[in-house]
């Protein structure tokens, strides 16, 4: 499912949809910008411009604000010249605005004072009655990453450094509903799927834990397993720092273009029962431009993963795009897995066992 919206304007109402003012703004050549423009794919256009082919409506019958608000409705911010930009120390932070503003949460301040504390998190947000903050770190790949290394690799120690940090910048914040927000600028030894990602913030995860006769969980007979089981074993308890962060959340970029491009390709690839030839696979790149398989189209997104013993949960209102996701307890307390998902990624994904595959890649 899209992002669509009906709006109105002089009185006649119009569908209008995010993806397809996206495939139209790559098409656009920009004219002259003032003093407002609306960024879509990292372009900048006049607002009036793109409402206008959009809606095939002329320029002189309706105003600046009547394109700030339609544009609005579906996720996109136009900005101004007299805005003044917020300060970004890193790139996930700019990603997190990007997010937060695409879905209209704007009511956000940076390094707010906290009461009876010292130390400030980077973030505030207030939505729909609730209250969150926001302590953002991203992993940036090093040159000694690319250097080949002998033993196991623990795939959980990068993440639980950040947690332990956290917890410490949160310690005074325990009334609070405070998160944790992760981005991997393309470190290969850090993984941020939702197997890692909770077993660093709650236990490792491996194989279901082994059963009496009775089908009771066994927990004298700990079992090693690969993660990704979803469940977590039984040799560990929680400690009440775990109860501070309320949420990890991952923020990155669902490249919905080429997954529904990769799509097509293996699709024509089975009808044909041949791999398509070089030629074949640039034509259907110059094809797929501007359309809804365009390679550079793509929605930031997050992938929120709950802390079941938080004192403070993250309220589920919120973080509900059309590609986010969210993970949490699914049968009991030792049982996790998907919770609820976008309609955006439901959608593709339901299209085939491939189309999913391709979803988690």
């Amino acid at each position: 499912m899209r992002l669509r919206k009906t709006v109105r304007l002089n009185g006649v109402n119009y569908e209008i949809d995010a993806e397809k003012i996206t495939r139209l703004a790559s098409r656009l050549e920009p004219k002259g910008i003032d003093k407002y423009w609306v960024k879509i794919q990292g372009r900048r256009l006049p607002p009036k411009q793109v409402v206008s082919e959009l809606l095939n409506v002329p320029l002189v019958d309706f105003t600046t604000m009547d394109a700030c608000r339609i544009l609005a409705a579906v996720g996109f911010q136009v900005h101004s010249a007299n805005d003044k930009p917020e300060p970004v120390r890193v790139q996930s932070e700019a990603l997190l605005q990007e997010y937060l503003r695409s879905h209209g949460l704007t009511d956000i301040e940076v390094e707010p004072a906290i009461e009876n504390t010292s130390s400030r998190p980077d973030y505030r947000l207030r939505a729909d009655g609730a209250e969150v903050l926001f302590d953002v770190e991203e992993f940036s790949a090093k040159p000694e990453d690319g250097r080949v290394r002998g033993g196991a690799c623990n795939p959980y120690g990068p993440i639980r450094e950040k947690l332990s940090a956290a917890r410490r910048k949160f310690k005074d914040m325990e009334r609070h509903c405070c998160c944790l927000v992760l981005q991997n600028q393309e470190k290969p030894r850090v993984g941020l799927n939702w197997q890692i990602v909770t077993g660093a913030m709650i236990n490792d995860l491996g194989f279901p834990s082994p059963t009496d006769k009775a089908g009771r969980v066994d927990g004298s007979k700990p079992e090693a397993g690969a993660p990704g089981q979803g469940e977590t074993r039984q040799h560990s308890a929680i400690t009440p720092e775990n109860t501070i962060i309320s949420a990890i959340i991952v923020i990155d970029r669902y490249a919905i273009g080429e997954k529904r491009f990769r799509l097509f390709v293996h699709e024509r690839e089975q009808e044909l029962d041949r791999e398509l030839s070089v030629e074949e696979y640039l034509q259907s790149v110059e094809q797929s431009a501007g359309t809804e398989r365009d390679l550079s189209l793509n929605r930031v997104r997050v992938r929120v993963h709950e802390n079941p013993y938080a004192t403070v949960p993250l309220d589920r209102r919120l973080f509900r795009g059309p590609f986010d996701e969210r993970y949490g307890v699914v049968e009991s307390p030792n049982r996790f897995g998907q919770v609820w998902i976008g309609g955006g990624v439901a959608e593709f994904e339901e299209k085939s066992a491939a189309a999913k595959l391709l979803s988690r890649s």
